[in-house]
Formats: C-alpha cells, sequence, structure tokens
C-alpha cells in the first residue's frame, strides 16, 4: 500500500476510534495492532504514520493523573468536530510530541497535599498542590514548556516561608485557586473565581541559588 493511501487508513482510525471519548495511548495501541496498523513491538508515540495523522487532525495529549498511576491520552480539542476527510496533504514536514518535561510531571507527583512543610499553612499548601496539578493538566502546561518556561519559573520558591516571599516565587504559587488561562513568552494571564480580575504575572529573573522547588521543600515530621 502507498504511503499517502496508509496515512488515509490510519487517519480513518483514528477519527472512528476517537468519535465518541479520549482513549488512552495503551489501548489504542492494542486497538491500532488488531486492526493490522502496528507491528507486535510497535507505539502509536512511536509511528510517524500515527504521529503525522495526530498532528494533521489536530489531536491532542492530554496526561491523566500522575506517578505510577498515571497515563496519556489522545482526543479531539475542545468544541471541535471530528473532520470528515483526511488531511494528511496538509501535513507538517516535522511530527511534534507532547513536550511537558517530565521533570514537571514526576515533581508535582511528589507533592503531598497532607504532609504541607512547617511554614507553610495546610490550606494554602492544598491549594498549591491542586493548582499544581490543574496546570499540568491544562494546555498552557505545554505551551509554557514550548515558549520556554523553566521549571524553576513556574514552580520555584524560597526554601523558607515562601508566602512571605512571593516576589521571588513562580507562578503556580500566584494561582490561589484560580487558572492560568493563558501564557505568553514573558507573561502569564490567572484568571481568578468570583469577585477578582485576571492577574497578570511576570516572568522573573530569580537567583536558583536561592530558590528551590515546590517538590524539595521539607515536609512536616
Amino acid at each position: 500500500m502507498a504511503i499517502r493511501a496508509r496515512e488515509a487508513v490510519v487517519a480513518e482510525f483514528l477519527r472512528k476510534a476517537l468519535a465518541v471519548e479520549p482513549l488512552g495511548v495503551a489501548k489504542l495501541d492494542m486497538m491500532a495492532r488488531a486492526a493490522g496498523l502496528l507491528g507486535e513491538h510497535q507505539y502509536i508515540t512511536q509511528a510517524k504514520l500515527f504521529r503525522r495523522a495526530k498532528d494533521a487532525l489536530g489531536i491532542r495529549s492530554v496526561r491523566n493523573g500522575f506517578g505510577k498511576g498515571g497515563g496519556w491520552s489522545w482526543e479531539w480539542p475542545p468544541a471541535s468536530n471530528v473532520p470528515a476527510t483526511s488531511s494528511a496533504r496538509h501535513e507538517p514536514s516535522t511530527p511534534r510530541e507532547p513536550v511537558v518535561p517530565r521533570e514537571w510531571v514526576q515533581g508535582v507527583a511528589r507533592l503531598e497535599q497532607h504532609r504541607p512543610p512547617p511554614d507553610i499553612p495546610r490550606h494554602r499548601w492544598t491549594q498549591v498542590v491542586k493548582d499544581c496539578h490543574a496546570f499540568l493538566n491544562s494546555p498552557e502546561a505545554e505551551r509554557a514548556a514550548q515558549l520556554g518556561w523553566r521549571t524553576i519559573e513556574l514552580f520555584g520558591c524560597k526554601p523558607n516561608y515562601p508566602f512571605s516571599y512571593l516576589g521571588e516565587a513562580g507562578l503556580l504559587w500566584h494561582v490561589n485557586g484560580g487558572k492560568v488561562i493563558k501564557v505568553h513568552r514573558t507573561w502569564a494571564v490567572i484568571d481568578h473565581s468570583v469577585n477578582r480580575s485576571p492577574h497578570t504575572f511576570y516572568r522573573r529573573d530569580v537567583d536558583p541559588e536561592k530558590i528551590t522547588l515546590a517538590w524539595q521543600l521539607r515536609p512536616k515530621r
């Protein structure tokens, strides 16, 4: 089968597989093997035909959970319609995979809501942990990585009494129950809940020797 014809077959497979709901990558692997589109030891995230079709169709990757129990799913973008025909002829020259750094995912997975550092109130620590998880599960995490935001600019803080030094803290310490709705190269917008207007956070040039990461703070004994 010609390469372009095989691309059309793979694109049609993905349209049908994801038409009802998002599917985990592991399940898609099994379905693709059953359909004869993958070899026994091949995976859709590594197969060029699947990566090209994914990008051409606008399918996105979403992280579900963290740590050993987490995984990736493929889904259509919000409010999108499943394309009726293959757009493989418009494929980009370089396929793109998710670019959320593993350090962010693994670091946030280490945060424990029930074990706050001794100099942070439990309710505030709980909110920071929730905000970090929500950010990683949003498209803005991938966008931040693409724009070159450093780990320390997102999750960094003073090693002692971080809420007393928010001027030197990273983006996620300022969310406080809101939502990061847009990340730009030098700033980000945080949408707060009722009766609070959006807040703009600007990237800061911090001294790495004076800043630590949220998951490096020692929990209360």
